[in-house]
Order: structure tokens, then sequence, then C-alpha cells
């Protein structure tokens, strides 16, 4: 970060961004909003976005791998198609209450977690299995680390558990209490072999492989609703409507960004790095929220 930072603005949503993913096999970005529509957007933020998928509900979720993509909607249902061929979108009755957490397992098995406490593994558009998760409310986030898979419930609680295979079960997870009123978010950092979480409370907090907290840091005025990091720098959008960086290795605050500096006005629900390595080779970051505004940090 520095002299050479710019910030874009993608306008076009007209309701609020829930979600934001970056498609290195297409070299674009991808937005869910609260309108109904997927959008997709250039590398640099230039140019108009293009829709991709419509609905009559909001879009809660967005992720992809490889030239796979898939999108959530409010009302459970469950779109996939790859990034070359938009046309050939499939779609799903996944969950009920909506689906808000998506996530490609390490043998790229799709996996979708709902409204309705359970998380679906999918394979080719096909339903293969599903766990169920009582008391979890809803499923808020599904991430993976290569040895296990971290789950966040709106009940606060999160789990730790083997990565999920058909047959497999999850009543040996490790329960975490980890955020009170909400876990929203988790990343793994591989540096450090730990996992970092946040939710409701306002808080980062740091867990061991096997569960056990190592530090709370109040983070935020609100609810962190997202966490992403390009590999050096921790960032983190909340609902108190500012956006916020930290040193990955020992989440030593960095920097603020508001509205004051041409952030945010409204809470902040989406957030996407550019993975560590990828083309173009300069950092960049996508959040976006309430004002329907996504924005384009390039540092």
């Amino acid at each position: 970060m520095g002299t050479n930072e710019t910030t874009a603005h993608l306008s076009g949503h007209q309701g609020a961004i829930y979600d934001a993913a970056w498609d290195p096999s297409t070299q674009t970005w991808l937005t869910a909003g609260g309108d109904g529509i997927v959008a997709e957007w250039n590398a640099d933020g230039s140019g108009e976005g293009r829709a991709l998928l419509h609905h009559d509900k909001a879009f809660f979720s967005i992720g992809c791998l490889s030239n796979m993509r898939a999108a959530g909607a409010e009302n459970g249902e469950l779109f996939t198609w790859t990034g070359n061929e938009p046309e050939s979108v499939t779609r799903m009755e996944a969950h009920s209450n909506g689906l808000f957490a998506l996530a490609w397992s390490p043998s790229s098995c799709l996996l979708t977690g709902g409204g309705d406490e359970r998380i679906a593994m999918w394979i080719d558009a096909e339903h293969q299995f599903e766990w169920r998760l009582p008391g979890a409310q809803k499923i808020r986030c599904l991430v993976h680390s290569p040895t296990s898979l971290f789950i966040g419930t709106t009940s606060g609680k999160a789990y730790l558990c083997e990565h999920l295979e058909p047959g497999r079960s999850i009543q040996n997870a490790v329960e975490i209490n980890g955020h009170e009123g909400g876990c929203y978010a988790a990343v793994w950092l591989p540096q450090k072999k730990a996992w970092l979480s946040t939710g409701r409370d306002g808080h980062i907090r740091a867990w061991t492989p096997t569960g056990e907290e190592i530090l709370s840091i109040p983070a935020h005025e609100g609810a962190i609703y997202r966490m992403a990091s390009d590999g050096t720098i921790l960032w983190t959008a909340s609902r108190d409507k500012t956006l916020k960086a930290w040193k990955a290795n020992d989440l030593t605050f960095i920097r603020k960004i508001t509205h004051r500096d041409g952030g945010s006005a409204r809470s902040i629900n989406a957030l996407a790095c550019r993975a560590e390595g990828s083309s173009p080779t300069s950092n960049a970051l996508l959040y976006g929220g309430d004002d329907r505004i996504g924005r384009l940090l390039t540092y």
C-alpha cells in the first residue's frame, strides 16, 4: 500500500452487495446482489458490469474453483456454471431458508451451507450427501485448511472437522464457542498454522488446529461479516461501515478505511482479495455492501 493505490467504483447493482469473489480462470470479479443479480466485472474495474444471473430473490453467496462457478440464493437455490459458458447454468433446489456458504473440498466437490442447518455435497450438479448440525440455525461459512474444515454458524458456535466425504460422520467435530450472536467468517493462516474467525461480537479470534483459543482482538464496533487475506495483509469488513487492514503474521493493526477516505457509508457485507500470485500481479481487494457500490482497491 502506498502512493500508487487506486480505487475504482463498480456501480450497477440495485440492491445491497452480499458477496464477492475473484475468478482467476477468467481474470474477472464476481458480485452477488440483493437485487437478484450475479455480475461480472473487469479486473481493473473499468467498464460496466455484466449480469450473468437474474433471480427474483437476493443472491447471498458466490464462489469459484478453476473454471467452475456457483451462486446461492435467498430461497436456497443453487446455480452452477462454467466461467466460459455462462449459458450453461444448472439450477437446483439445495436448501430451505437461504444458501449462505459455498466451498469446494480438496477433492473438488462443492459444499453448500444453508439456513436449514444442513451442509450438502454436490458433484457435477448432483446431490451426493448431506450433514445436519442441529442448533446451528444458519451455516454462515465453510472454509478448508489442508487437513480440516471450519464451519461457522449463526448460533455463534463453530466446528472443526475432517474434510467431509460421502458417508463420513460429522459427529466427531470439535465444537468451538466462537462468537456470541454468530460466527460469520474464517480464514486459515498457513504460516501460523492457525484459524482466524470473526462474527457478530466484532472480535477477531485465533484458534489452534484443535480448536483452542489463543488470541482475541476487539477489532470492530459492529459485526464483522467477511475476512480476506492476500497472504500478507488480513482485511476485515464490518457492519460498522469500516474496512480494516491487519498484518497477517501477528494481527498488528495497519489502517482503517471509512467513508471519509472514499470507503463505504453503510454496512460492508462483501469482501474478496485477488489471490496471491495471480495475474495481474498488483494486489487488489473488492468490497461492497448496503450502499450498492463495489469498491476495487488496487495497492
